[in-house]
């Protein structure tokens, strides 16, 4: 039984092994520099298709918007049964008597006798009879089939007002500024895993650096226990060695485990599948640039894409007011044509010429009408829509010229603020200079037993200190580079 359990335990650990071996060749780990989470991001990322789907939409509309000046067609045919016949042989007997004058006419001018069948009114007693013999079908029974027509209608109309064109423009400028709010998502986008990509370095960094932090208490302790046993430190110096080692992995437990969750939720914004581990692969490493926040406004203050964004808003309440005031004030032109024939079901098109003969009872017309005059009037809801629209150009005006002054001022403020972290950033590579050195002297010195262990752990401390406010005043160097870059539209590295 003990054989077995022994046997049993080493195959489920060779599976168990096997199992581990196979999940990271199917899932190894990702190297990822900045640029290549910027494009990952920029290919998955939802937002940007969700906008992409927008300009899409927005450019359709704008490449038909012609398509407003296509006139309407439509095209009918109705089956009618009239409940007595009455309006057939009315037509019917009009029709052979207009026929049987002509012919009688005719006969008189060419010399024929009056006793040719053709002219001779003695047989049938009325010409609807004549014209029944002739056509030797009977079209003047009260049949079901007399009782039928069908009527065809083909129409076509085509409306025009200089409104329509204003209507066109309108959606050419809202394709502009879909294009703007594409550019926007996709440069915030590209911003924001930037910024990221950097604050999870400087994550990683300080994660690092406590991990080295707690070997350092953890080679302490082990040396203070081997002086214990050699008798050449108390046990309380060695039980305090202790104590600091166990009160450290806590604390870099939770910011291994922190780092874990930040990385899991930047691959989710990557657009890469749960649980895929990365590995980020760079620094923060960049040059440093010459600022002068004056002139940078006066040259790429237009470049902004929120100003830009507004200015189209503008542009679109204008052509929206020139479009309701044209629609209001000029005349819209209407070109209609129809056509209706008739047939009944005897096989005769409805004419008023003769039978057999179709006739066209379409109609040309030309129109201009205004669609309402009481919508000039100044009390109309139509003239109070288009006092709205100029309060509101009005408003974007006020707007405009609003983030025109605070532009000026946050790229002032950015500009400061990327001066500030230069000369911070210098500040701190001194002094991490000079608490390395620190450092390194106490260890000598509390390794030759001449200094204690709080100085040690003072010294180290202040050191990983340094480091860290170096890492974290050049994350923010980068981060206002960028934000400056964003409003200015341009690349300044």
């Amino acid at each position: 039984m003990k054989k077995f359990t022994r046997k049993a335990f080493y195959v489920i650990a060779l599976l168990v092994s096997g199992t581990l071996v196979f999940a990271e060749e199917m899932n190894p780990v990702l190297s990822l520099t900045v640029e290549d989470a910027v494009s990952c991001a920029l290919e998955n990322s939802k937002s940007l298709k969700s906008s992409a789907i927008d300009l899409e939409i927005a450019k359709r509309a704008s490449s038909n918007s012609w398509n407003t000046f296509l006139p309407s067609l439509s095209a009918s045919a109705t089956a009618a049964r009239s409940s007595n016949i009455s309006s057939t042989v009315e037509s019917a007997n009009n029709a052979a008597s207009s026929a049987l004058k002509l012919r009688e006419l005719d006969a008189r001018v060419n010399g024929k006798s009056s006793a040719d069948p053709l002219v001779n009114l003695a047989g049938p007693k009325t010409a609807a009879d004549y014209y029944s013999n002739m056509s030797k079908s009977p079209i003047l029974d009260d049949s079901e089939t007399n009782h039928w027509a069908v009527v065809g209608n083909v129409t076509a109309q085509w409306n025009f007002n200089l409104a329509m064109v204003e209507a066109i423009r309108i959606s050419k400028k809202n394709y502009e500024a879909g294009e703007i709010t594409w550019e926007q998502t996709k440069r915030e986008t590209e911003v924001n895993i930037r910024k990221l990509f950097y604050g999870l370095l400087v994550q990683q960094e300080s994660v690092n650096i406590q991990k080295d932090s707690l070997n350092n208490a953890e080679a302490r302790w082990k040396q203070a226990e081997r002086q214990y046993k050699n008798g050449s430190v108390p046990r309380l110096q060695m039980l305090n060695a202790r104590v600091t080692y166990e009160n450290k992995r806590p604390d870099v437990l939770s910011a291994v485990q922190g780092l874990k969750q930040n990385k899991e939720l930047f691959a989710f914004l990557l657009g890469l599948p749960y649980g895929q581990d990365i590995e980020l692969v760079g620094g923060l490493e960049f040059s440093y640039v010459d600022l002068k926040a004056d002139e940078l406004f006066e040259k790429y203050v237009g470049q902004n894409r929120d100003i830009i964004a507004l200015q189209k808003k503008k542009d679109l309440l204008e052509m929206s007011i020139r479009a309701k005031t044209l629609s209001t004030f000029t005349p819209s032109l209407s070109v209609g044509w129809s056509y209706q024939p008739t047939l009944y079901a005897m096989g005769d098109w409805q004419s008023d010429i003769g039978p057999g003969q179709a006739n066209d009872k379409g109609q040309l017309s030309f129109t201009l009408v205004y669609s309402n005059l009481f919508d000039m009037l100044p009390c109309s809801s139509n003239m109070q829509a288009i006092k709205d629209l100029k309060q509101q150009y009005n408003q974007v005006q006020l707007g405009l010229e609003q983030l025109y002054q605070n532009t000026e001022i946050e790229i002032h403020k950015l500009c400061d603020k990327i001066d500030v972290a230069r000369e911070n950033i210098e500040a701190m590579e001194r002094n991490v200079t000079l608490a390395q050195e620190a450092y390194e002297s106490t260890l000598k010195a509390y390794n030759a037993g001449q200094t204690e262990r709080l100085e040690i752990q003072d010294s180290e401390e202040s050191l990983n200190k340094a480091k860290l406010g170096l890492m974290s005043q050049k994350n923010e160097y980068i981060s206002a580079l960028l934000d400056l870059e964003t409003k200015l539209n341009i690349s300044l590295r």
